[in-house]
């Protein structure tokens, strides 16, 4: 584009915990910056993050820094890089990376700050393009549509450098954005919507303005056998202290109706197991800490593989989170032989009952027996994972949690009092939140009300249950959260006005519309703010699985090879034959 600056002054500013990193010192380059629109500690922690960072710097005529929000709590000051100190406004390109649907707020939040006009329809050619991807974004782009230049929706690497090269060969902002709208692949550029009509859920779906944009934006699967998802920089300062992380897979087989991982990544994909053993023996010369990252590491096949390289490396392994279905008394006792000390499990569910209309697929057995393993093995304390306000749910299922729960601490003791060490469970209790992209989608944010009532009869259920420390999430909280992953354009409204007024009022203000949004169940048939994604799945298989989870019935988890069940299958053969059919 016509407008370049100078970049600046390079690689000066690195925090001294860091080691490594690719960025790259700039002469006559496009100026970018990534932003985490939450604190360091959180955006260090995700890989998706360093990814996009590290891939960024190596695209040709691309410098690309750092930046994340500021803790005000503690005096921070205007948002600026962490390589160059640089003000946000002074960039070619903000790039947002959003995982999380409460960062809208924070995403909104920092444009102001900076002094950067927070909506399209105010900027120039003078101000940075705004840039927004991640999975928040790809999930449900809507809510702040108003906020964005485009949005890169869905995974980053088969797209990422292609917007690079066409931002470069465009002369203005203007012909980058519509080249970008025009090309296939997973560029939306909002400008070019615009909204219907409100339809009978409440809600107004975004339209082209013309033929040349397409009605859907189609993700665009990576393949994972040519890449290598892993830390590009290493730091202290976060969950995962100095501990490599390595993507092992993307996406579920097992279809839990309830979560997004599960739909919005089909299909199911692993790394190669020489990819992931070759970044062990990279991250070697660096740390003895490894974590393995993806929805059910220990799904993975060659996953005895990992444990052999670690022992060969004398590294530590560590998992971002398992089945406990899958997670076989061999690869436990090879888990309790590193350091690992806490392991989370995530029954979501009390009852049998409700954990087959969520398809979780797994029995109380089974859950039971993995917690005795756990313990034998040495891993002494556990992290339990329940909702509440899932669809179909009624309050003899939220009995069952307390149930299922004192009989996990009963197993736990049992155990532990054998190894002559008892150590802890924590079990976090979180309102059930409708996704996009999911079967649940539809369904409606229980009231508050009946919320209170149900996490009452679980807390009055373990409130004299020792060696147990029970959280329970926000209310308040979920149901922004619910709100914010929901909304249509119009969100972008309420979002501008909490930044002036707070939550409290606005919502008071906005009633109705999160009335519609939040906590009415919405007719299958009729548009949804985010019909603007098209994620390869059949609508129909959705809604299938939807009523076949009103019949407390379960589905197998995906086969793994091309079939025509979701639909995912043959759409992902032919974008992968040829991207440009799509749209």
């Amino acid at each position: 584009m016509a407008r370049k600056k100078q970049a600046g002054s390079g690689y000066t500013d690195r925090t001294a915990t860091e080691k490594g990193g690719v960025y790259k010192q700039a002469g006559r380059l496009a100026k970018c910056c990534l932003v985490y629109p939450n604190t360091y500690h959180s955006g260090m922690s995700n890989l998706g993050f360093q990814t996009v960072y590290r891939n960024a710097n190596l695209a040709d005529g691309v410098s690309c820094e750092r930046a994340f929000l500021p803790d005000h709590k503690n005096g921070g000051k205007r948002i600026q890089s962490v390589e160059t100190r640089t003000d946000l406004r002074n960039f070619d390109i903000v790039l947002f990376s959003v995982s999380f649907e409460n960062d809208f707020i924070h995403l909104a939040s920092l444009l102001q700050d900076a002094g950067i006009p927070l909506r399209f329809s105010q900027r120039d050619q003078s101000h940075p393009l705004i840039i927004a991807g991640g999975v928040a974004c790809f999930l449900n782009p809507e809510p702040i549509a108003p906020f964005i230049d485009c949005f890169l929706l869905g995974e980053a690497e088969p797209f990422l450098s292609r917007f690079f090269e066409i931002y470069a060969a465009a002369a203005n902002r203007e012909e980058c954005l519509r080249s970008l709208s025009e090309h296939p692949g997973c560029a939306y550029v909002p400008r070019f919507y615009t909204l219907a009509e409100e339809n009978p859920n409440g809600i107004r779906a975004p339209l082209p303005i013309d033929e040349s944009v397409p009605r859907k934006i189609r993700l665009q699967p990576a393949d994972l056998a040519e890449l290598s998802t892993t830390t590009c920089i290493l730091t202290r300062d976060t969950a995962f202290s100095n501990t490599f992380l390595i993507e092992s897979g993307r996406g579920c087989r097992f279809g839990c109706r309830f979560c997004s991982a599960g739909f919005i990544y089909r299909p199911p994909r692993r790394y190669p197991d020489s990819t992931v053993t070759h970044a062990m023996e990279t991250a070697s010369g660096h740390t003895d800490k490894i974590g393995l990252v993806s929805p059910s590491v220990s799904d993975h096949p060659d996953i005895d593989k990992f444990f052999v390289k670690a022992a060969e490396n004398d590294l530590t392994l560590s998992f971002s989170s398992f089945r406990a279905d899958t997670l076989k008394p061999h690869i436990i006792e090879k888990l309790g032989k590193t350091k690992v000390k806490t392991a989370t499990i995530a029954p979501e569910a009390g009852s049998q009952r409700m954990r087959d209309i969520i398809n979780k697929n797994i029995t109380e057995e089974q859950i039971v027996n993995c917690v005795s393993q756990l313990v034998q093995a040495g891993i002494m304390n556990l992290k339990l994972y329940m909702m509440v306000g899932l669809p179909f749910e009624t309050e003899s299922d939220v009995h069952a949690i307390g149930t299922l729960v004192s009989r996990i601490r009963q197993t736990f003791l049992e155990t532990s009092r054998k190894k002559g060490k008892i150590g802890t469970i924590t079990l976090s209790v979180n309102p059930f939140i409708p996704k996009p992209a999911t079967p649940f989608q539809w369904c409606g944010f229980l009231e508050e009300d009946r919320l209170r009532k149900r996490m009452k009869i679980i807390r009055e259920g373990l409130k004299k249950t020792p060696n147990l420390q029970v959280n329970f999430e926000s209310l308040k909280t979920a149901k922004r959260n619910c709100l914010l992953s929901k909304g249509d354009r119009r969100t972008a409204d309420i979002i501008e006005q909490v930044l002036c007024q707070g939550w409290a009022k606005t919502m008071k203000d906005w009633s109705g519309y999160v009335r519609r949004i939040v906590h009415e169940r919405w007719d299958p048939k009729e548009a949804v703010p985010w019909d603007i994604v098209d994620t390869g799945l059949d609508k129909a298989f959705l809604v299938k699985e939807y009523r076949k989870a009103g019949r407390g019935k379960t589905s197998p988890p995906c086969p793994e090879i091309d079939c025509t069940r979701c639909g995912i299958c043959r759409s992902f053969t032919a974008t992968s034959r040829n991207p440009s059919e799509n749209g």
